[in-house]
């Protein structure tokens, strides 16, 4: 049997522990109360400070908070945990502009998938620290410097998506008064009804990143390449700050671009835009300009624009474009003179042969091999004899000994009346060249040391 006194004292305990359980439940129901209170007090706040028309203001029973507001075309709504210590979410709601659902910003993927295309703006910081996909044009034309900037500072406090045509950033109480004016004014951004081609015009002139710049013209050239937008697009282009820009330009608008490649290709500032516009231009560039811009060129070490003069003149036949590339040949060694060699090689003429002659004796062997392949282009009987003399010179060179051979094959698919075999190089002494005495009229070179030039017995002298 129970002592009823000992009952009554264990009720009294037990009722004591219920009571003191449900008052710290109280404490903190009321704390957690009160906090959500607070939080969403600094919400409303905020929301006023922006002029936004609250909607809805809730606190459920899971201890989640929500407030919905508006601002013009904008919704917003701002999610969290009733505690002030966690982090709340933040959701711009932007209005149906066609194709603003499917562009997806996040953070940069670790490990992007290899299959999935991404689409950078031209902005190295901006590309680097965004993972961007979507309709490009679309996507270039929204993200100009302010939504860039916009999208930089906001991702800076938290982590900052857009997706399924909302923008949302994960931030705190503290940084919300910061974050929202800041997502509020991207929306509008984002929001504006103007047409794209008018945006990616306006980013092509006013961007201050050069490389976004040539993206909004390349993409403007190819989506609307008849619109009187890119035309105005591409003569504006030809005064950019950015030599690129102003090449890419004067390339699109042909004939209408010539004076602004001209100035390009004697500019000294950028070496590979000189050397495209060199390109670019190529026989249409007068003889005395390409000549002073070589000089320069080689003055400076520029080597992509000298390169390009030296391909230019190449593709002449003129006696004063072999006369400069001859020069260029027996003064300069290296990579120039390579260049210099394959350029005479190129234009085909018989006067650039001797000089063509004269290489095989060059230091650089590189110079050498060109001399060697030129002559096999261009060279006549009177070269067969050097080729063979260039490849004694150096015996364990193997690729000047294929060049020579090479050479001298060319040399004879090109003798009238020849036949293989027909043109050799006699092994009794070093140097005789021969043809094989089956017709008349064949060349040889006589036995004798005077190493006359002779025909065969019987046939009358001329």
């Amino acid at each position: 049997m129970w002592d009823l006194s000992a009952l009554g004292l264990m009720g009294s305990v037990i009722g004591t522990l219920i009571g003191v359980r449900g008052l710290l439940y109280l404490g903190v129901s009321w704390s957690e109360h009160r906090d959500g209170r607070r939080r969403l007090r600094v919400w409303q706040h905020a929301a006023a400070s922006r002029r936004l028309q609250v909607v809805e203001v809730s606190s459920s029973s899971a201890r989640r908070l929500k407030l919905v507001a508006r601002v013009g075309p904008l919704g917003v709504r701002i999610e969290g945990l009733r505690s002030s210590e966690s982090s709340l979410q933040v959701v711009v709601v932007v209005p149906g502009l066609p194709g603003f659902s499917d562009v997806r910003i996040h953070r940069e993927l670790r490990d992007p998938l290899p299959w999935v295309r991404e689409i950078e703006v031209g902005d190295e910081l901006f590309d680097s620290t965004f993972y961007i996909g979507g309709p490009l044009r679309l996507v270039c034309a929204l993200l100009d410097a302010k939504a860039r900037h916009l999208l930089l500072s906001v991702n800076a406090e938290g982590r900052l998506e857009i997706v399924g045509g909302e923008i949302q950033a994960e931030t705190s109480d503290r940084q919300l008064s910061y974050v929202l004016p800041r997502l509020l004014d991207l929306g509008r951004r984002l929001s504006q009804p103007r047409d794209v081609t008018l945006r990616l015009a306006r980013n092509a002139r006013r961007d201050p990143v050069p490389e976004v710049r040539l993206q909004n013209l390349i993409l403007l050239v190819r989506e609307s390449p008849e619109s009187p937008v890119t035309v105005k697009a591409l003569r504006r282009a030809c005064s950019d700050s950015s030599p690129k820009i102003r090449l890419w330009a004067a390339r699109e608008l042909g004939a209408e671009g010539r004076d602004v490649l001209l100035q390009l290709a004697a500019s000294e500032g950028d070496d590979d835009c000189s050397a495209q516009a060199v390109l670019t231009l190529g026989l249409e560039l007068p003889f005395e300009p390409t000549r002073a811009i070589l000089v320069q060129a080689l003055h400076r070490r520029h080597i992509q624009t000298a390169r390009a003069c030296l391909e230019v003149l190449g593709r002449s036949s003129t006696a004063a474009a072999v006369k400069v590339l001859a020069k260029v040949v027996a003064r300069e060694k290296g990579e120039f003179a390579v260049a210099a060699a394959q350029a005479l090689g190129m234009t085909g003429s018989a006067a650039a042969e001797p000089p063509l002659i004269q290489a095989l004796q060059h230091e650089t062997a590189e110079v050498r091999v060109a001399a060697a392949k030129g002559l096999g282009r261009l060279g006549s009987a009177a070269a067969v004899l050097p080729l063979q003399e260039a490849a004694e010179r150096s015996p364990r060179d193997h690729e000047i000994g294929r060049a020579t051979r090479q050479a001298i094959a060319d040399i004879q698919s090109r003798l009238p009346g020849d036949s293989p075999g027909q043109l050799s190089l006699a092994s009794t002494e070093a140097g005789r060249l021969s043809l094989a005495p089956t017709e008349v009229g064949q060349l040889s070179l006589a036995d004798d040391p005077a190493g006359q030039l002779s025909l065969p017995p019987g046939e009358p002298e001329t």
